[in-house]
């Protein structure tokens, strides 16, 4: 009679087992359905932010692209009307220099869409110990693209190359020249005024496999703050591409410009190409190259007795500058101006003094600066350079192209006697000459590129303390046929590209 109820209380004790289950697998099916598209309070989980792990490392860029412009070229050649209206080029004529320095696995020069042959730069003489790897060609026919690796990221490592255009007839008489740019996010430029007959193309170029969509924005000397260009504010490039951008038909009337030029899918490389006539008369053309960093003392080098100079200057806040010539007889007389923060400066220097080769610039805020350099010559003809403050680094180096020569100027911005290295080499890369220089405190020394040898065509600042330099060009067919003629190139670092990267284990990351 017992065992009954037993049996009983068994069997409903094991529903029971079987219900709770039930329960219980229905609730964690629903718990993981709900962890699955919900998050958890922070306090209930653990840190996901940088862990105790977290290492630092520097990384070095051992691919150096550089884009080199075509020649000098009229903005609209097309002919209209009279014959004798027609604008023309001319007999223009051009050159460029490429070369690689030290550590360089190949370096290599090419079209911008990568069509064509690519030349290899070669060093011709294996044998000599300098590493310097070159070729040569002209700009005569679209723009080319310099790429290097190099083999160890080092100082006195990568490449400098250039263009130079030159013309004794037509609407571009005088001289242009432009160093290759390296390719980047950003780039800003310092532009002369957009009087009447003026054309300032932004060529933007685009040497990767993406599109990019551009923001360009300007300043000028009229207002405070960016300008509404009428023209438009962005710029599409396409990949392998190049597009372009008047600035003087979207800002007209200015003293001066100020240009940044962004970019957020791809790194752009960027000039700005300025021709400027008066009716039928040339009043000269060049390259507006990419600016280095701002700061509150600087040396512009290139200038010869009887040039017109006005300094362009850019800052964020107001600033005092003070300018004075170095050499010369005016070279301790400073001159002072005031810069209204956001607003673009153009000051009127006057001609420069006998011997005077370089300007000092000092300010109480940091800015940038470039001079608007002039040359005069018969009827009215004039010619003008654009000349901006070049990196004071370790090492650097100059590429001079063929049938031009040229004034290498050093100038010291410092309080103290400077040292530094200048090395010349031949078409070829072979070593012609090696100099130890010296320049006092706010001082300069000038050379003939001759003075190293009548065959020097590259040229590189090494062991450098804090001196900034460049290369007044000169060219016997527009010296001879007696016109103005004002052309200038900046060295290009021979310096390695560091960043500094963190990397940490993520919680939210899946392995």
């Amino acid at each position: 009679m017992s065992e009954t109820p037993r049996r009983k209380s068994r069997g409903a004790g094991r529903i029971c087992r079987i219900i709770l289950a039930v329960i219980t697998t229905v609730l964690l099916v629903a718990l993981f359905a709900a962890l699955s598209v919900l998050r958890l309070a922070p306090q209930w989980t653990d840190a996901t932010g940088v862990s105790a792990s977290a290492r630092g490392y520097d990384v070095s860029q051992r691919q150096v692209t550089a884009y080199c412009p075509a020649r000098m070229a009229l903005s609209d050649d097309a002919s209209y009307g009279d014959s004798q209206y027609h604008v023309s080029q001319g007999n223009i004529a051009s050159s460029a220099r490429y070369a690689a320095f030290g550590s360089v696995y190949q370096s290599s020069v090419g079209a911008l869409d990568g069509n064509g042959t690519q030349t290899l730069l070669k060093d011709v003489d294996s044998q000599d110990q300098t590493d310097v790897k070159v070729a040569a060609g002209d700009a005569d026919h679209g723009a080319r693209l310099v790429d290097t690796r190099l083999l160890q990221a080092q100082s006195g490592t990568g490449s400098a190359a250039s263009i130079a255009a030159w013309a004794t007839s037509g609407d571009l008489k005088g001289m242009s020249a432009a160093s290759c740019v390296p390719t980047g996010l950003q780039q800003s430029f310092l532009l002369p005024d957009t009087s009447t007959g003026t054309t300032q193309q932004l060529v933007v170029a685009n040497p990767s496999a993406k599109a990019t969509s551009l923001r360009v924005d300007v300043w000028g000397s009229k207002q405070t703050g960016t300008m509404t260009l009428s023209t438009g504010r962005t710029l599409n490039v396409a990949a392998y591409g190049e597009s372009t951008l008047d600035l003087a038909a979207g800002a007209s009337d200015q003293d001066a410009l100020f240009v940044t030029v962004s970019s957020q899918e791809a790194p752009i490389a960027a000039v700005v190409r300025i021709v400027h006539m008066d009716g039928l008369t040339s009043k000269g053309s060049d390259f507006a190259m990419p600016l280095n960093s701002s700061t509150k003392s600087t040396t512009l080098n290139g200038f010869n007795k009887g040039d017109s100079v006005t300094l362009l200057g850019f800052s964020e806040a107001n600033a005092a500058v003070e300018t004075s010539w170095v050499g010369g007889s005016e070279g301790g007389k400073p001159r002072t101006a005031q810069l209204t923060g956001g607003k673009v400066s153009a000051i009127d220097l006057g001609q420069a003094p006998k011997d005077a080769s370089a300007l000092r610039v000092t300010s109480d805020s940091a800015l940038y600066v470039a001079a608007k350099v002039t040359d005069s010559g018969h009827d009215g003809i004039e010619d003008f350079g654009l000349v901006d403050s070049s990196p004071a680094v370790a090492s650097s180096a100059i590429a001079l192209p063929d049938k031009v020569g040229g004034d290498v100027i050093v100038g010291n911005p410092s309080d103290g006697m400077r040292k530094a290295t200048l090395t010349a080499y031949d078409a070829d890369g072979r070593q012609v000459s090696d100099n130890a220089l010296k320049v006092g405190a706010h001082g300069v020394s000038r050379l003939s590129s001759k003075d190293f040898s009548d065959k020097a065509k590259l040229f590189v600042l090494s062991g450098n303390a804090g001196l900034q330099w460049g290369i007044r060009l000169s060219q016997d067919d527009v010296s001879n046929a007696n016109l103005p003629s004002v052309a200038w190139l900046g060295p290009q670092p021979l310096e390695p590209r560091h960043a500094h990267v963190r990397a940490a284990v993520s919680q939210q990351i899946a392995h």
